[in-house]
């Protein structure tokens, strides 16, 4: 499905915000976003890597040290 243009503009912006709060946040408790990808129509978030697991892991006790 093709969004018109100012559709597609609108999720640009917000992508671009949404990078901008995310790379501004610092907390010991979050992990840092380290950059982006933009490929054409596609946009992913770069997180940094949690050697120790993720959340998930933890919260569920599938992490074995």
């Amino acid at each position: 499905m093709d969004l018109p243009s100012f559709k597609e503009a609108e999720g640009e912006r917000e992508f671009r915000v949404e990078v901008d709060i995310l790379s501004r946040l610092d907390h010991p408790n979050l992990v840092s976003l380290i950059g982006y990808c933009a490929d054409g129509k596609h946009r992913f978030l770069v997180y940094e890597y949690m050697h120790k697991g993720n959340l998930q892991d933890h919260l569920n006790g599938w992490f074995m040290s």
